[in-house]
């Protein structure tokens, strides 16, 4: 094992976590951010280690003599999380014409000061550094960052969010103009704002895959069997999971029990401020790598945190792809949120759906404005970011079963007496991404097919990438990790 502890990565994702809550924004580019610092970290360090893993970049990275493993890992993250930030910034102020989004959960702040931030967060590590390790780490660790920001340069995350927006649904390119909602089934605004990153589906992945096509759903929603707007809502199951979310997604349902309650907020964590989604994650994984005993070496735990960022990063590209591309990019099913099924019953041409014109999710604002997320529905992009972490940390430690207590930062999570936010214990990952999916039906915004959906498609992301990245050279293979097992609940 190395006898250097994997304390900097959790720091730096500690860093990524606080930069993502005074940054807001889109899951999406938020967790290819945090995925391109944790490669960056990951390479820095395993190089300089002469790591027995394959390097995740293609470029010919040369060792600097006098660099520090653990600094360079800073820097490497310091110079991606800068120039990532500096990117979504300024994407986010063109694409909005320079107007801000009148609409806080998916916000990016374009005031937030990226330099002064990270300038103060250097400073501790800079203290403990010598000046003759000090340059050389420096420069080091930003020709990793470079190598990484370089080959993700053209990744399509910066493509304008206009051409998935245009379909109409009918096939006719050329001739009819062409907007969401054009019938009943298609996602439509609900007063959370237009629709969020229908680009990101068309980003490249980072987990190297030819062709997204193997990663699509095949079970939840027979779509070949629902390929238009009419048959799907024409359809029993479409009822059944109609009338579901009707019942336990309501704001003041009184069937959903307290602890459904807690659970849809527990793992909510949409609102600008929280460490979002795969922050959540992010945290899961810190919790566990304490607690197995990972952090103790550098260079595992780099990598356990690369290889969960990186099947985010790509649940990410697929959940999009998903929600406004599939199956056909010409003719997509770009289902409506149950906000909209149920306001709108009335135009599904199924006599079987409840017409409530009020109905409103539990989902809500700060403020308590209740709100669906301004994007459709199907599939899931908490059920597919929860799948692929938990798909990942089975697959890194090589079992299911490993318990832990995970948190949340979600502004309406359930209390206890005290006042303190309550936790949630967990027997497996599967538990925990299980229960993560299934939260959104309780919150009003999905139903249990996107969730299930998701589900499918965020295991065979993180799957792929295990087998494809950051995997062992062939002369490391009889190398061995040992960990510390433990059922004690540990906190991050």
């Amino acid at each position: 094992m190395n006898k250097m502890n994997g304390n900097i990565i959790i720091s730096w994702n500690n860093i990524y976590l606080e930069a993502v809550r005074r940054l807001g924004g889109a899951p999406g580019p938020l967790s290819r951010m945090g995925a391109m610092m944790h490669i960056a970290m990951f390479d820095a360090i395993n190089i300089l280690c002469d790591g027995s893993y394959e390097q995740y970049t293609k470029s010919d990275i040369k060792k600097i003599e006098g660099a520090d493993p653990i600094m360079s890992a800073a820097y490497a993250a310091r110079k991606v999380l800068l120039e990532t930030i500096k990117e979504l910034i300024e994407q986010t102020v063109k694409n909005q014409g320079g107007v801000p989004s009148p609409f806080a959960a998916y916000q990016v702040n374009t005031g937030f000061d990226a330099d002064s931030f990270l300038r103060d967060c250097m400073t501790p590590f800079n203290m403990s550094l010598s000046a003759a390790n000090c340059d050389p780490s420096r420069q080091f660790g930003e020709a990793v960052a470079e190598a990484i920001l370089n080959e993700r340069k053209a990744d399509g995350s910066q493509n304008p969010p206009d051409s998935p927006m245009l379909c109409n649904g009918s096939g006719d390119t050329d001739t009819v103009p062409k907007c969401f909602g054009y019938e009943a089934g298609d996602w439509r605004e609900t007063g959370s704002g237009s629709a969020v990153t229908p680009q990101w589906g068309k980003v490249k992945s980072m987990g190297r895959w030819k062709s997204i096509d193997e990663f699509l759903p095949t079970t939840a929603l027979n779509i070949k069997e629902f390929d238009t707007y009419e048959k799907l809502l024409k359809s029993r199951d479409y009822v059944g999971q109609f009338d579901e979310v009707r019942r336990l997604g309501e704001a003041h349902s009184t069937e959903r029990t307290r602890e459904e309650t807690e659970i849809a907020f527990f793992w909510a964590n949409d609102l600008d401020g929280t460490y979002k989604p795969p922050g959540q994650l992010y945290v899961i994984t810190q919790i566990v790598a304490k607690q197995e005993g990972t952090v103790q070496d550098l260079l595992e735990t780099a990598r356990l945190f690369a290889l969960v960022g990186i099947a985010m990063a790509d649940a990410g590209i697929v959940a999009w792809y998903v929600k406004y591309l599939f199956p056909n990019e010409e003719c997509p099913i770009r289902l409506w949120r149950p906000e909209s099924a149920i306001r709108e019953a009335d135009r599904d041409r199924n006599r079987n759906t409840l017409l409530d014109p009020n109905w409103q999710p539990l989902s809500a604002m700060v403020d308590g404005t209740r709100f669906s997320p301004a994007f459709p529905a199907y599939i899931s992009g908490h059920a597919t970011f929860g799948a692929a972490h938990a798909t990942m940390m089975r697959l890194y430690y090589g079992r299911d079963s490993i318990a832990f207590t995970a948190t949340t930062e979600d502004p309406h999570a359930l209390r206890d007496e005290n006042g303190i936010k309550l936790t949630r214990r967990f027997t497996s990952f599967t538990e925990a991404a299980r229960e993560n999916g299934r939260s959104r039906v309780y919150l009003g915004v999905h139903y249990q097919w996107d969730a299930e959906g998701g589900f499918e498609s965020g295991s065979k992301v993180a799957e792929h990438a295990f087998k494809t990245v950051l995997k062992r050279q062939a002369e490391h293979y009889q190398k061995t990790v040992t960990t510390k097992t433990t059922n004690e609940p540990v906190t991050a």
